[in-house]
């Protein structure tokens, strides 16, 4: 490699891109898990640990750039970059950065930095994002993406950042100009409807001032976005201002995704603005106990579901018990509760062996598949997606003994996906190996059109599961022979590092 001596503080060029400072990156690595001794020196005055690893040749060449840490490097390689495009391009830039942009969510400290960077006067869409209305005509959308001056206030994500305050300022002034707070903003990567102003206050700008504003001034709050994401948030006062202007819980699915996540009190209060515990899903298919069980749940969310009212013998739309979903969960605490109360699963033939294999009880699962040998195959369709749900829950024993008894791998489950999507999914990279060593391969379909390869792609760049090691993932499905990404723009840099790693 061709360096400065080490120590010597490095420069940016003038456009600098990410990925050469990756490929520095990862040519610093090579060099220092060779020993070559410039390397070595360089790394030297950080004390880092053994063995050398992509970060911390990441962290070494930030610091000879000056910088604290990696993502602020590549910030200020995104706002010099930024700072050479024209008016246009920085605009998009700027508003997909701070309003988010198809499934990429809002980047509201990058966008923030790119604004301040940027010297003279700044075009109507980008001084609304910070809640400078001068000048603006409050009923013309604005280019690039045609939007209202409120649904780009509405969006802001630079609430979050220190600029809640003159947004306020700025939505009140429009409101109070005439401005309809049920516009919406398009969004240039989908081609549904624009999505409602209320739903930016609370999904991207996450502001519950912003959304008690817009309702008081007569936001729709049945807007069949709002309540739902309302039960994402952390700040809870935006659910309960959501709910007091009117939303409505039946028909949404926000009780249902309030069980998507574990927190208790976010349970309590939700049923205590009043969520139907009985309620049936839009789609007729299940009921919040059923999903707490489906979606694992505590013992202590389930109860807490029982205390406002929802009935443990309720069946949810094809007629399955809690009982049932519980052994077909492998939730054995939840059985043992369920019992006193008189409520037990099926004790059919099929059923004990599935939920056996559920709960990876190995002894009872064989002595039923001896009794009758072709148990596995004699299961209808719908029985045999056990295998791809117990990957999505990361059931990992079930998972295993289901495959060694004789499973078909690649059964589709949840979203028509198999196991392996499931859990390349989730990143889950114990649960991949798995499923490649019994036969699973990386381009099983699933119900989106894609393969187990692009499950990987999108949650890792997209909507990771915490925890997930996506780059091992996709080490893995690549030695499967999945062919390498088209397009590395999104891709984090432990998974770039594969990529490379791979290519060589």
């Amino acid at each position: 490699m061709s360096n400065p001596a080490p120590g010597t503080p490095r420069v940016l060029p003038p456009n600098p891109h990410p990925d050469q400072l990756r490929r520095q990156a990862r040519e610093l690595l090579r060099a220092w898990q060779q020993g070559e001794p410039e390397a070595l020196a360089r790394a030297a005055p950080y004390a880092l640990p053994a063995p050398p690893r992509l970060v911390q040749a990441q962290l070494v060449l930030a610091r000879e750039h000056g910088c604290a840490s990696w993502a602020q490097l590549l910030d200020e390689v995104e706002r010099r970059r930024a700072l050479a495009l024209d008016e246009g391009a920085f605009t998009e830039r700027v508003l997909a950065l701070a309003l988010g942009r198809g499934y990429a969510a809002p980047r509201p400290t990058q966008a923030l930095a790119l604004l301040q960077s940027r010297p003279g006067p700044l075009p109507p869409a980008l001084r609304l994002l910070q809640g400078d209305v001068t000048g603006i005509a409050p009923h013309v959308p604005l280019p690039p993406w045609g939007a209202p001056p409120l649904a780009l206030v509405a969006f802001s994500s630079l609430a979050r950042a220190g600029l809640e305050a003159p947004l306020l300022a700025a939505l009140d002034q429009l409101l109070a100009a005439g401005a309809d707070p049920n516009t919406g903003l398009p969004d240039p990567e989908s081609q549904e409807r624009p999505l409602p102003a209320l739903y930016g206050a609370v999904a991207r700008a996450q502001s519950a001032a912003m959304v008690q504003r817009l309702l008081a001034a007569g936001a729709e709050p049945n807007d069949n976005e709002s309540i739902y994401h309302a039960t994402e948030q952390d700040d809870r006062r935006i659910l309960a201002a959501v709910v007091a202007a009117g939303a409505r819980w039946r028909g949404t699915n926000a009780l249902f995704r309030q069980l998507d996540f574990d927190s208790l009190p976010h349970l309590q209060q939700a049923l205590e603005l009043g969520a139907d515990a009985n309620e049936l899903s839009p789609n007729g298919d299940t009921r919040p106990l059923h999903h707490a069980v489906q979606r694992g749940r505590s013992l202590a969310h389930l109860q807490l579901l029982v205390q406002h009212g929802a009935d443990v013998a309720a069946l949810d739309g094809h007629g399955h018990s809690l009982a049932w979903h519980a052994a077909r969960a492998g939730r054995t605490d939840v059985l043992d509760w369920l019992a006193p109360l008189g409520q037990r699963p099926p004790d059919s033939l099929h059923e004990r062996f599935l939920a056996a294999c559920a709960a990876a009880d190995a002894s009872t699962a064989r002595a039923l598949l001896a009794e009758r040998p072709g148990l596995i195959g004699e299961l209808p369709p719908w029985q045999r997606t056990l295998l791809p749900e117990q990957a999505q829950r990361g059931a990992r024993a079930s998972v295993q003994l289901m495959l060694e008894l004789g499973w078909p791998v690649d059964v589709p489950g949840p979203w028509q996906a198999s196991a392996l999507n499931q859990a390349a999914f989730r990143g889950d990279a114990a649960m991949v190996a798995l499923l490649l060593q019994h036969g699973a391969r990386w381009h099983e379909r699933n119900g989106y059109g894609g393969t187990a390869l692009g499950s990987c792609l999108h949650a890792g760049c997209h909507e990771p599961v915490p925890g997930g090691d996506y780059a091992e993932v996709l080490r893995l499905l690549l030695a499967d022979g999945a062919p390498l990404p088209a397009d590395e723009f999104l891709l984090t840099d432990d998974m770039l590092a594969v990529v490379a790693e791979h290519k060589a």
